[in-house]
């Protein structure tokens, strides 16, 4: 279960706009100017961009999840996810051949929110409803993303982001807190806990996608309102 930490796309033309943010322009295939820019403009962007449709980041409220996946069923319900602004970037690779970039990152971060689970998780049952408090260490995300290029109603050339995907890894730890598991059973809760947080990196992989992929489509939603109102040439260098 792990959250979508994702964001950092939207960064990718927001640091580079002159007025906005307050780093420098660079050149799209120039990743040694463009990964300290972003880095500078992290915690600025994470506090969003009304005039550009670009939403608050930090703390990020996130979609509801819902999914029945290798015997679990498990919904997630006015959940925020914290920590992006804290996000350390690692490298930018963009293609202008084939429309595409990438943007590579890591970040600690966690989520709260509400619960409910049945069926198996791993080997075990589970069973429960309350709240949940999920933090992930060393979460390292790779953001993928195809586009095509058009012109606004001024004539001027923007992009229009097509296709999102990702892949994830949590690196140094996940801990789960949850409450009211097996309505309240102290010593079948202690049990589960046990197992989730001794077998984190196997939960995570295996069921963290829905929740990540709920904030990816938060994050590719502002992208595409981000682009709407910024050409490219005033968001990149010439």
């Amino acid at each position: 279960m792990l959250p979508i930490v994702t964001y950092l796309v939207l960064c990718l033309f927001c640091v580079v706009r002159a007025g906005v943010l307050p780093v420098e322009k660079c050149k799209l295939t120039d990743p040694a100017c463009m990964v300290p820019a972003f880095q500078k403009a992290v915690p600025l962007f994470m506090a969003g961009l009304p005039d550009l449709d670009v939403d608050v980041m930090d703390v990020m409220k996130m979609d509801d999840v819902k999914f029945d996946l290798s015997g679990l069923q498990f919904s997630l319900s006015e959940a925020h996810l914290k920590g992006l602004k804290t996000s350390v970037i690692d490298n930018v690779k963009w293609s202008e051949k084939k429309k595409k970039f990438e943007v590579d990152f890591h970040v600690n971060t966690s989520i709260k929110g509400h619960y409910t689970a049945g069926g198996r998780i791993l080997i075990l049952p589970i069973t429960g409803d309350g709240q949940i408090t999920l933090k992930l260490k060393n979460v390292a995300v790779k953001f993928i993303v195809d586009y095509d290029l058009e012109k606004n109603d001024d004539g001027d050339e923007i992009i229009v982001p097509k296709k999102l995907d990702f892949q994830f890894e949590v690196k140094d730890g996940a801990h789960f807190t949850m409450t009211n598991l097996f309505n309240g059973n102290k010593e079948l809760s202690d049990t589960m806990h046990t197992f989730l947080n001794e077998n984190w990196k196997q939960i995570a992989g295996e069921f963290g996608r829905p929740i990540m992929g709920s904030a990816a489509n938060t994050l590719f939603k502002n992208v595409v309102n981000f682009f709407k109102k910024s050409p490219i040439k005033d968001i990149v260098a010439a």
